[in-house]
């Protein structure tokens, strides 16, 4: 293991073992020294406590996550067709990183002043809320409105792995979509 980028292993061992967990506790320092197999002391050196460990980690999945939705855009498409683009992709990543979904989005209160809040997202919801005025549709719809829909399916599929689910989540997103078109 090279020790010159020791700050990227930890971090990343950090990320990794929050990922596939559905858990809202980041890894201990101690726990991501022996994820890199080194000692905790070598782990002081890059992040001087839990709570540096913990912004910097919520940094990088904030990171993540805006980068996964910004690649799953198509800007040349109509904008329902990108809204559609926009909910699978933020299904997929909840889905694909469990733990850090939560983190993200279902943790703010633990974390307390460990909470990291970057405008990301947040300039991420305002283009999804002109698309949401773009598309034409006769609903009073709002932004907010997809994302508690779409947040509610992905933590739903997340937290009941054992419900036996009638469709895949692509056609819930479709049924959502199609049932805010028609202002339901």
């Amino acid at each position: 293991m090279r020790r010159d980028h020791l700050y990227d292993e930890l971090l990343a061992a950090a990320i990794g073992l929050a990922s596939s967990r559905l858990s809202l506790a980041i890894p201990s320092l101690r726990a991501v020294a022996r994820a890199c197999d080194v000692s905790a002391t070598a782990v002081y050196r890059h992040f001087e406590s839990q709570s540096a460990l913990n912004r910097a980690v919520l940094l990088a999945v904030d990171s993540s996550f805006v980068a996964a939705m910004s690649n799953a855009d198509e800007p040349g498409r109509a904008p329902r067709a990108r809204l559609r683009l926009l909910a699978c992709a933020y299904l997929e990543w909840g889905l694909a990183n469990p733990g850090l979904y939560q983190l993200r989005f279902e943790s703010a209160d633990q974390l307390g002043a460990d909470h990291v809040h970057t405008d990301g997202a947040d300039v991420l919801l305002a283009q999804i809320g002109e698309l949401v005025r773009a598309s034409g549709t006769a609903s009073a719809v709002t932004a907010a409105d997809l994302w508690g829909g779409i947040h509610g399916l992905t933590s739903l599929r997340l937290h009941k792995p054992a419900y036996t689910w009638p469709d895949d989540a692509t056609t819930q997103i479709d049924r959502l979509l199609a049932a805010w078109d028609l202002g339901l």
